[in-house]
Order: C-alpha cells, then structure tokens, then sequence
C-alpha cells in the first residue's frame, strides 16, 4: 500500500515540516522510485511521533539509533530549559533559530501542548526579577513564528481557517494556537479582541471563536445565532464557559 504526503500527515499527525526533517536525518527509509509513500515509511513515520512525543530531538534518536542504544534524553524539562536560557541569554535571532529548529522535529500538538503552553504559563506566573522583559520576548517570538507560518500556509492555498478572539486572559495563547492550527495544514486569519474588521463578512471553511476568559450572555447569544444561521463556527479555548458575571480581564504582553 502506498500513501500520498498529505495522507501520511494526517494519518500520523505529523506535519511536512517534520517529515521531510526525519527523512533528511536518514530516521525514515527513502524512497523507492515513485513519489509515493510506502507502508514502511508510514511505520517509520509514527516510531517518530512515538518518540519525539517523550520530548527526545532528531540528534539524541539518532545517535541511540547509531549507537544501538536505548535514547538518552532530559525529554520536555530540558527542552523548556533550553528556551528559558536563550530568552534569558540569547539573542533575538538564536532564540528565533532555536524555536525554528524545535518546531520541525516534534509534530505541532506535541510542540504546543508539551512545550510552548506549559512554557508559557511558567512565564506568565514567574515574578523574579526580570520576568516581564522574558514574557515580552516570548510573546514577540511566538506572534512572529505564527505569522511565518501564516504567510507559508498563504502561499500553499492551505484551508481557510478564521480564529477571532472573543476573550483572553493571555494574548500569547492565540497566537500559539494559530501556529497548531498551521501546522495541521490550515491558513489561518487571526483576529484579535478590538480589531474593527467585519469577520462576519469574511469567506472562511472554518471560524472558530476562542474563549480565553470564558463568554458573557451576549456573546453566547451571538454564537448561538451563528450557529442557527448554518455558520461554520466552533468554540474553542480553555475557558468556554457562560458567565453572567464576566471577569475583569488582566493586561496581556505587549
């Protein structure tokens, strides 16, 4: 059986960018004559979600690999050290290398989910000295990558997928959402709390509406609306709640 490169994404949940970083590194079998993937490279491909979803980089499988070794790895601590260290240290354009270098070789939920949420909620509750110019840091980064993969996702004719902000506690996770959301394969239009555009006007295949800080009875109202009309809409977030009450919302990285 073989497989076309955007069935072997989605079968695997590994993004292109991956992918074609394991094959570089000789951690998938090449290819045979024809384009298509092969049954073998599909396992290859999913041993590699398996391992990297430990937190373990392309270098330390491949030199337990060469080495017929089990993998030694400090897994997601040390990655999330590795970060810390340049976004204490580094300069802007190690730190930009470094992420770059970090989102192709872990699939895009992993990358999220397992380092740069965690990592992003640490900042947001650490008060040391210095803190707050580390958190401006982090959010210029992740607003930046998002916006490379946008511009990327544009020039693929990927899927027209639009994220409109309804409420946020932190600014940062939108973007962060947006740059899982490119990594899946869609095109993403972010709009933020206070941006004047009509979205309702926007043609997208997908809206989802993201709930940082829960929803208001207007919102919900508008929402279910939305939906009665036959809106491609979705919620999504940690927090979709309704409050009748809604909370006052803290001042997010500039």
């Amino acid at each position: 059986m073989s497989y076309s490169f955007e069935t072997l994404c989605a079968l695997s949940g590994a993004d292109r960018l991956n992918i074609k970083r394991w094959y570089r590194s000789g951690l998938i079998n090449r290819h045979t004559a024809d384009q298509a993937w092969s049954e073998t490279q599909l396992r290859d491909v999913l041993r590699m979600t398996q391992l990297t979803s430990q937190g373990a980089t392309i270098r330390e499988i491949r030199i337990a690999q060469e080495a017929d070794c089990p993998i030694r790895t400090g897994g997601w601590t040390a990655r999330r050290g590795d970060m810390l260290w340049q976004l204490e240290f580094g300069s802007d354009r190690s730190l930009t290398l470094l992420l770059r270098k970090l989102a192709s070789n872990f699939t895009g939920d992993d990358f999220i989910f397992r380092l740069l949420r965690p990592l992003n909620r640490w900042l947001h509750d650490d008060t040391r000295v210095g803190a707050a110019r580390r958190m401006a840091r982090f959010h210029a980064l992740i607003v930046n990558h998002a916006d490379c993969m946008i511009r990327h996702a544009r020039r693929m004719a990927a899927i027209p997928l639009l994220l409109e902000s309804l409420s946020e506690r932190n600014q940062t996770e939108i973007w962060l959402e947006a740059i899982r959301l490119s990594s899946m394969g869609f095109c993403v239009e972010v709009h933020l709390l206070g941006m004047t555009a009509d979205v309702s006007a926007c043609a997208h295949e997908h809206h989802l509406l993201w709930c940082g800080a829960g929803m208001t009875e207007l919102m919900h109202q508008n929402y279910q609306t939305r939906l009665g009309k036959g809106q491609p809409v979705m919620l999504c977030g940690p927090d979709s709640r309704l409050h009748h009450h809604y909370p006052q919302r803290p001042a997010v990285a500039a």
